[in-house]
């Protein structure tokens, strides 16, 4: 890459009260005195529909194109799922990424308890119970979109170079997350990952010394849709950056584990996408120990807080001396040094550190 290469990313607001969601645009090329000489636009994942309708505007009117080069949908949950129809619906897309379940019968009818599914009943049932991606899916084929399957390895190139890489998950992985959801027909050997949180909480200080830290210090379990996120690894214009989607530190893991076999470092991360809106439940003091980014972005809700994100999770990530800072109702822009200047980006706070953290009561 020459040193005038240029990478933004644009963050949008998603999120009415304390629904949060994630709508992403970013662009990379060469910049020449201050102008984009040309640029590749990619989405990843688009909110609900008001977050959809200004993805649309913003490529439009900021970026001054309606090609998108890659939609990216990390997992089929409506807040990030929905906006993407409109995405697709309104702007020239040259090719979708996204799992689609309703696919993978053969890999695992085997598995299937209930004698009476059929590979089309399976097909249709799934397709209900992932109603946006599929939606998606009818749209692409009407527009005659390809849409490509990403796993572990697969990649984004431009001129030989990795730019954008899967680090998870795997193809395994996806399978058997696919077998534990409880949106799947009745399987065997395998459960749901889901848990159930627990109104009973009590007020714990925290201050900026590990030992009143309260994140956790392994896994905790989350859905089997949170865990089918793709986790992907953008390496531009000198600048590395990790989306997670709303991974739970199971999918966390085994990416970290990819990119160290690999020898992808994770611990010089220009930008960290922090998972699940800054969710406690998706990353861990274990997480922690492998990766390290100068900045962290959480997409949460105007009202989502101490949820979304909790400050458990925002203080963790202050005392590694990684900053967070979270959209809250703003767009919020990251951008290369060499990048343009735009005048309708204004500075952001950092998120600040919170004394003052409700935790769980265990029982």
């Amino acid at each position: 890459m020459t040193e005038k290469f240029c990478l933004e990313i644009d963050y949008m607001p998603v999120g009415n009260g304390s629904r949060s969601g994630d709508a992403i645009a970013l662009r990379f090329g060469e910049c020449e005195s201050g102008v984009w000489k040309n640029q590749t636009v990619f989405v990843i994942d688009g909110g609900n529909e008001q977050s959809g309708k200004a993805l649309v505007d913003h490529i439009r009117n900021v970026y001054n194109t309606n090609i998108v080069d890659r939609v990216i949908l990390t997992h089929p949950d409506a807040d990030h799922a929905c906006g993407l129809k409109i995405v697709i619906q309104e702007l020239q897309v040259k090719k979708i990424w996204m799992h689609r379940p309703w696919n993978h019968w053969d890999d695992i009818k085997d598995s299937i308890v209930d004698g009476r599914i059929t590979k089309n009943s399976f097909g249709e049932r799934m397709q209900v119970a992932y109603q946006y991606a599929y939606n998606i899916e009818k749209l692409a084929i009407e527009k005659d979109i390809e849409i490509f399957s990403p796993h572990q390895g697969s990649s984004y190139t431009n001129n030989s170079e990795d730019i954008l890489t899967v680090l998870g998950p795997s193809k395994e992985l996806y399978l058997a997350l696919i077998q534990a959801s409880g949106k799947t027909p009745d399987m065997a050997m395998f459960e749901s990952t889901r848990t159930y949180s627990t109104s009973d909480k009590k007020t714990v200080y925290e201050d900026m010394s590990f030992e009143t830290e309260n994140l956790a210090d392994t896994d905790i379990p989350t859905s089997a849709e949170n865990d089918m996120s793709l986790i992907l690894l953008l390496t531009v214009g000198g600048e590395k950056i990790l989306f997670t989607g709303d991974a739970g530190t199971q999918g966390l893991y085994k990416s970290i584990q990819y990119a160290t076999s690999n020898q992808l470092s994770l611990k010089d991360l220009s930008l960290l996408h922090v998972p699940h809106h800054g969710s406690r439940r998706n990353l861990s003091k274990g997480i922690l120990k492998y990766i390290h980014a100068r900045y962290c972005i959480i997409s949460c809700a105007k009202e989502g807080f101490p949820k979304h994100p909790s400050p458990i999770v925002t203080n963790s990530l202050i005392r590694r001396g990684m900053v967070p800072y979270c959209t809250q109702g703003i767009l919020l822009n990251y951008r290369s040094y060499l990048t343009p200047s735009r005048k309708d980006v204004s500075p952001s706070s950092a998120f600040p550190f919170i004394n003052n953290v409700q935790i769980p009561i265990e029982i």
